[in-house]
C-alpha cells in the first residue's frame, strides 16, 4: 500500500504547516533534495524513507503556498484590512455559481465577486458571498420569479455582509475558519428583490440546467405534494438541502446516530453508488460498461445536489475506488484511497482541516482495508470449496466456521460444481444455525449481518471524530444504520413517484402520499425510543489538553487492527498454525484489548471533569444577545446561572414550522462546558422567563446530568419555562424556588438571594423578578443581576444586604432602562460585565450606561467583543482573562 502512505505523509506534512516557520521555498527545496537522494538509493529500503519525507515536506510546502497566495483584493482580505465592516451594505456584482437552494423563506446562492463599492467607489474584487435573499412575502416571490436567477448569471446586488466572530468561547468553532475552510469569503443577507438585479444572463451548459431544472422541479412538487416532515427528509436526503427539516425531525436523526443520512457525504455517495452498480448488474457484466454508467450516474447526482466540494470530493473518491475495485488487483482498493487523499490534498492542502474531509476519510478508509476485508473471508469461510488456491479449510474456531457456513453455505451449488469435477470430494460442514430457512431468507440475512459488519467498523473507527465534532456517543446506531438507511432509500422512490403521479391527478398520488407518511413514522419510531432509554446514547465532553493523545493512540490502535484484519489470511495454513486461538483476534490482540480501553475512556471520560483547586472561577459567556455564567466553586461543584438563547420574534418562522437550527444551549453553552470535560452540572440556576436566559437551558438539561434546579417566583404561566421543568420532571431533577433571604455556602463561598421576594407583584415586569445572586469568598464578591430594571435596583439600593461587589453582571445587558445613578455608585465594582452580542438589535449597550460604569472606576467588560470573560479569585486576589481574545492574566 505505498500510496497510502504516501497520502498520510502528505496529509502529516499539511498537519505541520502552521508549527514551521512560513517559508515555502526552502521547503521546496528540501523536498526536492529528499526526492534526489531516494532516486540515488532507490535499490535500498532507506528509499521509500526518504520519499515519506519528500511528501511530507511537499505537504507542509503545499499548504504554506495555499496560504500565502490570498490575493490581496479578496473580500476577506479587505474584511481584514478594515475597508470592509460586517453589518455594512455593500453593493457588489459577480456570477452565480453552483445551484440556488430553496430555503423556507428565502433562498440560498453562492456568487464569485469581481467587483465591490468601498465608499462609493467600485474596486476589483475576488471571492466567494454566500448570500440569503430573503422571500417572506408573495410580492417578493413573484418578484423573483421574474428574475429568474440561474446559474452562470452576472448579477450586480446589495447585502448587508457578516465575517464577524460569533460565541467566542473555549470550545466552540470559530466562525470565520469555518467560513475559510469551507471556501466562503463573507456571508449576507439580500433583504429585497429590489435590491438585486441581473446584469447578463449567460447560462450554464444545456445538461447542467436541465439537471438543476429537475432537481428545483423536484422540490417544489414534494413540498406541494408530501407532508413536512416527509417531504423534509426527502429533500435532505436526495438534493441535500436540509433547509426543509424540522427541528423534531432532525432531532430523533441526531439522536439516533443516523442524522449521516440526510447528509450527501463519502458514506451516502458510496451506499449511491452501490445501489446504482448492483442495478447495472443485473443487466451487463462487462466492468468497463458498468464502470462509466455507474460513474456517470453518480456524477450527474453530485451536479444535481448542487456540487458542492463534499460531493465532489466523495464522487471523486468513489470513482478511484470503484476502478480499483473492478480491476480486481491485490492491494488497489488501499491505493486507490491514497490516491483519494492525495488528489484532493493536494487540490485544496486546508482540506484536510475540514470534519467533512476528515469524517469522510476515515469512514471509507475504515471501509476499504477492514470492513470489505472482513465481510470478503467471511464470505470465503462460509462457501469454501477445495480449489486451486485454497485446497484446505479455513483455520478457524468451529464457531466461526459455523455461523459462517449457516449464512454463505449453498449445497447446491456444490453439488452442480462437483458433478462437472474429474475428482470427488466429501465436505463436512457444521450443522446450520438456521435449519429449514430458504435460500431468500439466508441471503438477507447475510446481507444484513454483513452492513451491520460495515456499520460496527465505521462506528469503531470514527469514534474520536464523532466525540470530538458532535459529542455524542450511539452504539444502538450501529443497528439503527440497517433500520434508517434502507427505509429513507425507499422514501425517496415512494416520493418521486408520487410526485410524478400528482401531475396526473392528485387523487392518484394519495395512496403514494399516505405510503409516504407511513414510512416516515416507522422511520422515526425506533430512533425516537434512544433518548428514553439511558446507555443508547452518550453525550461526551473532551479531554481538552489530553484530548490529542487520547485519540491519537485510539486511532493508532484502530488502524493497527485495520492492517492486521486486511492482512489476515484464514487459509494460510503456516501463520494461523503458529499460535492457538480465534485468528480474527490473533494478530492483534494486545492492540485489541489498547483499543477497548481507550476508546472505554473516551466515552467514559473519567477523568475529563474540573477539580477543585481552592479557587472560585466565574466565567461569564458570550452568547449574544443573552446571559450565561458559570460558577466553579473550590471544591469542583459547579453552578449554571442561565444559559442564553434566541429571542423570536413573529417574522422568525412559519407557525407550522419549526426550522432545524441548533439553539445557543447546544451549539454554544454545551460545547464550552464540555470543552471543559463537563459531563454533569449541580446546580442550575433560571433568573428568569425571558428567552434570551431561559431557551437555551433545556438543551442543558437534556445534554448533562443535572444536581439541582433553581427558579425564581413567578406571574402567570410562560411557555418556556413550563417546557423546561417538563425536561427536568422526566429526568427526575429536583426543582426549587428561591426568593430574598436564601442563604446557602459552598465550600467556603457564600451565596445570597437578593431578589425577588417571595410574593412578587402581580403587575411586576418579569425583567425585575429576576433572580439576584451574590456570591462572596474571602474578601472577593460577584453580583449576578439578571435583567432587572430601574424598580428592582431601587428595591435593592433601599433595603436588604449589602450589594457592593468586585464585579457585577450589569443589568439587562448594558440597556438604559437599568443601571440607575444610585444603584451603580452602591455597587461600585472594579470590573462591569456587559453580556451582549456584537451588533445587538436593541442597540446594547447604550453609550450612557457604558460611561455611567466608566466613570466610577470600573473597567467594563463586553462578551461580544472581547469574549469569554474568566474571573477567578482565592478569596485575596482577583484575576480576570479572556480565553479566546487576549489571553494574559490581568491580577487587580
Amino acid at each position: 500500500m505505498p500510496v497510502l502512505w504516501l497520502a498520510l505523509s502528505f496529509a502529516l506534512g499539511i498537519a505541520l504547516a502552521g508549527s514551521l516557520p512560513p517559508t515555502p521555498l526552502p521547503l521546496l527545496a528540501a523536498c526536492v533534495l529528499f526526492a534526489v537522494l531516494a532516486i540515488a538509493v532507490r535499490r535500498t529500503r532507506f528509499a521509500f524513507v526518504l520519499i515519506l519525507l519528500a511528501f511530507g515536506l511537499a505537504g507542509s510546502f503545499a499548504r504554506q503556498a495555499e496560504v500565502a497566495a490570498v490575493a490581496p483584493d479578496r473580500i476577506k482580505e479587505l474584511f481584514a484590512q478594515g475597508r470592509l465592516r460586517s453589518g455594512e451594505s455593500v453593493e457588489f456584482t459577480g456570477r452565480i455559481t453552483g445551484a440556488i437552494d430553496r430555503a423556507p423563506q428565502g433562498l440560498i446562492f453562492s456568487v464569485n465577486a469581481d467587483s465591490i463599492m468601498i465608499q462609493g467607489q467600485p474596486q476589483n474584487a475576488s471571492g466567494t458571498l454566500r448570500l440569503f435573499a430573503t422571500v417572506e412575502t408573495e410580492e417578493s416571490a413573484a418578484r423573483y420569479a421574474e428574475l429568474a436567477l440561474e446559474p452562470s448569471n452576472r448579477i450586480t446586488a446589495i447585502a448587508e455582509l457578516d465575517r464577524d466572530e460569533r460565541f467566542r468561547n473555549p470550545g466552540v468553532r470559530s466562525r470565520v475558519q469555518l467560513m475559510d475552510v469551507q471556501g466562503i469569503d463573507v456571508t449576507g443577507t439580500i433583504s429585497s428583490p429590489m435590491l438585486i438585479r441581473r446584469i447578463e444572463r449567460t447560462g450554464i451548459n444545456p445538461l447542467t440546467a436541465w439537471i438543476f431544472g429537475i432537481r428545483d422541479s423536484l422540490i417544489l412538487k414534494f413540498r406541494q405534494t408530501l407532508s413536512t416532515r416527509a417531504a423534509g427528509i426527502a429533500i435532505a436526503s436526495m438534493f441535500g438541502n436540509k433547509h426543509f427539516l424540522d427541528a423534531g425531525t432532525a432531532g430523533v436523526f441526531r439522536d439516533g446516530g443516523t442524522f449521516h443520512i440526510l447528509v450527501i457525504s463519502g458514506l451516502h455517495i458510496t451506499f449511491l453508488g452501490g445501489i446504482a452498480a448492483a442495478f447495472v448488474g443485473l443487466f451487463t457484466r462487462r466492468r468497463l460498461v458498468r464502470f462509466f454508467l455507474v460513474c456517470g450516474f453518480l456524477w450527474i447526482y453530485a451536479f444535481a445536489v448542487g456540487a458542492e466540494s463534499p460531493v465532489i470530493r466523495a464522487s471523486l473518491m468513489f470513482t478511484i475506488l470503484w476502478f480499483a475495485y473492478l480491476i480486481n488487483r491485490p492491494g488497489s482498493l488501499p491505493n486507490a484511497l491514497g490516491l483519494c487523499g492525495l488528489l484532493l490534498l493536494a487540490w485544496r492542502p486546508g482540506e484536510l482541516f475540514s470534519p467533512s474531509f476528515q469524517l469522510t476519510f476515515v469512514s471509507v478508509g475504515a471501509i476499504v482495508p477492514a470492513g470489505f476485508p472482513i465481510v470478503r473471508r467471511l464470505r470465503e469461510i462460509g462457501s469454501w470449496t477445495p480449489t486451486r488456491e485454497t485446497p484446505f479449510p479455513p483455520v478457524v474456531s468451529a464457531p466461526i466456521k459455523r455461523f459462517c457456513e449457516s449464512l454463505y453455505w449453498n449445497e447446491k451449488a456444490w453439488q452442480i460444481e462437483s458433478s462437472r469435477n474429474s475428482w470427488s470430494a466429501k465436505l463436512f460442514k457444521s450443522p446450520a444455525l438456521f435449519p429449514g430457512a430458504s435460500g431468500l431468507a439466508r441471503r438477507l440475512a447475510a446481507r444484513i449481518f454483513e452492513g451491520l459488519v460495515i456499520s460496527a467498523v465505521v462506528q469503531f473507527a470514527m469514534l474520536p471524530l464523532t466525540v470530538h465534532y458532535f459529542h455524542r456517543f450511539v452504539p444502538v446506531s450501529v443497528v439503527l444504520n440497517i433500520w434508517t438507511g434502507p427505509l429513507v432509500a425507499l422514501l425517496a422512490f415512494v416520493s418521486s413517484a408520487a410526485a410524478g403521479f400528482s401531475i396526473i391527478s392528485s387523487a392518484l398520488s394519495l395512496p403514494l402520499v399516505r405510503l409516504a407518511d407511513l414510512i416516515v413514522w416507522l422511520i422515526l419510531s425506533v430512533p425516537g425510543q434512544v433518548r428514553d432509554f439511558p446507555g443508547l446514547s452518550f453525550r461526551v465532553p473532551v479531554y481538552a489538553a489530553a484530548e490529542p493523545w487520547i485519540y491519537f493512540a485510539y486511532l493508532a490502535a484502530a488502524a493497527i487492527l485495520g492492517m492486521s484484519v486486511y492482512c489476515w489470511d484464514p487459509f494460510d495454513l503456516k501463520n494461523n498454525r503458529a499460535a492457538p486461538g480465534p485468528p480474527l483476534l490473533r494478530p492483534a490482540i494486545t492492540t485489541a484489548a489498547f483499543a477497548i480501553l481507550t476508546g472505554a475512556a473516551i466515552v467514559l471520560h473519567p477523568f475529563s471533569g474540573p477539580r477543585g483547586d481552592g479557587r472560585l472561577h466565574v466565567e461569564f459567556l458570550d452568547v449574544g444577545q443573552g446571559d450565561s455564567t458559570l460558577i466553579t466553586f473550590p471544591n469542583g461543584e459547579t453552578m449554571l446561572v442561565d444559559a442564553g438563547g434566541r429571542r423570536r420574534f413573529e417574522t422568525d418562522v412559519p407557525v407550522e414550522f419549526e426550522p432545524d437550527r441548533p439553539s445557543i444551549g447546544e451549539m454554544v453553552v454545551s460545547e464550552f462546558l464540555w470543552e471543559k470535560g463537563i459531563s454533569s452540572i449541580d446546580r442550575i440556576v433560571a433568573t428568569h422567563a425571558d428567552a434570551d436566559h431561559i431557551e437555551g437551558m433545556t438543551a442543558v438539561v437534556s445534554n448533562f446530568r443535572i444536581g439541582e434546579a433553581c427558579f425564581g417566583p413567578t406571574v402567570g404561566i410562560d411557555d418556556l419555562r413550563s417546557r423546561l421543568e417538563g425536561e427536568l420532571s422526566a429526568k427526575g431533577v429536583p426543582i426549587s424556588s428561591v426568593s430574598r433571604g436564601d442563604t446557602f455556602e459552598i465550600a467556603g463561598v457564600r451565596v445570597d438571594v437578593l431578589h425577588p421576594t417571595g410574593m412578587p407583584s402581580l403587575t411586576a415586569k418579569e425583567n425585575d423578578l429576576s433572580v439576584v445572586i451574590r456570591l462572596t469568598f474571602g474578601g472577593r464578591s460577584f453580583l449576578l443581576t439578571g435583567d432587572i430594571e430601574s424598580a428592582a435596583e431601587l428595591e435593592l439600593v433601599n433595603g436588604g444586604p449589602g450589594i457592593g461587589a468586585d464585579v457585577i453582571k450589569v443589568p439587562h445587558h448594558g440597556s438604559r432602562s437599568s443601571s440607575t445613578p444610585e444603584f451603580v455608585g452602591l455597587v461600585r465594582p472594579r470590573f462591569a460585565v456587559i453580556p451582549v452580542g456584537k451588533r445587538s438589535h436593541f442597540g446594547h449597550p447604550h453609550e450612557e450606561v457604558v460611561k455611567s460604569w466608566s466613570d466610577i472606576g470600573a473597567s467594563v467588560i463586553t462578551t461580544g467583543d472581547q469574549g469569554t470573560a474568566v474571573f477567578s479569585t482565592d478569596g485575596r486576589d482577583l484575576v480576570v482573562y479572556f480565553p479566546v481574545g487576549s489571553s494574559a492574566p490581568v491580577s487587580r
